[in-house]
């Protein structure tokens, strides 16, 4: 190799040890660095936070979970928040608003749930995205058994977020 050439950083492969690593050095930190927006992100138990793997200030997401909190995925990509939806309790009561994220990497569909420090103005900004999704996405969501949030849910949103209408 010449003297004026720099060597090529080759990418370690994300192996299970070193997410599980990152995560204990996380928890132990108090959290991470958002991916998209590069702030920090504080990891908390007492704000419903001990799991998360979303950012509260831009509400992307990472892509670390093969199942719910096994910080075992290895595309590592960037979740856009697409869109709002709620955890079914019934036919008829809408539980907890969640956020929907779409993988820039690999396209995978995850649901997220709120913590308390995410910002509201986001929150309703996701939700008019929501009541503006293709019919194409929205279909494709309810394919995988997503409840996309319409406008009927709009006081259900804002009864959650404000307390009242």
């Amino acid at each position: 190799m010449k003297r004026n050439q720099k060597r090529r950083c080759i990418p370690r492969a994300h192996t299970t040890e070193r997410l599980r690593a990152r995560k204990i050095r996380q928890e132990q930190g108090g959290g991470f660095k958002c991916s998209h927006c590069k702030q920090w992100v504080v990891i908390n138990e007492y704000m419903g936070t001990a799991n998360r793997n979303h950012c509260n200030l831009c509400l992307w997401s990472k892509h670390v979970d093969v199942k719910k909190g096994d910080r075992r995925a290895e595309c590592q990509g960037g979740m856009k928040p697409i869109g709002l939806t709620f955890r079914i309790e019934d036919a008829q009561t809408r539980g907890e608003i969640m956020l929907i994220h779409d993988c820039m990497g690999c396209e995978k569909i995850s649901i997220n749930r709120l913590a308390a420090d995410d910002g509201e103005a986001l929150i309703l900004q996701i939700y008019s995205t929501t009541c503006t999704m293709s019919e194409q996405t929205r279909e494709m969501l309810q394919q995988q058994g997503i409840y996309v949030a319409g406008e009927s849910d709009q006081e259900t949103i804002h009864r959650q977020l404000f307390g009242s209408v």
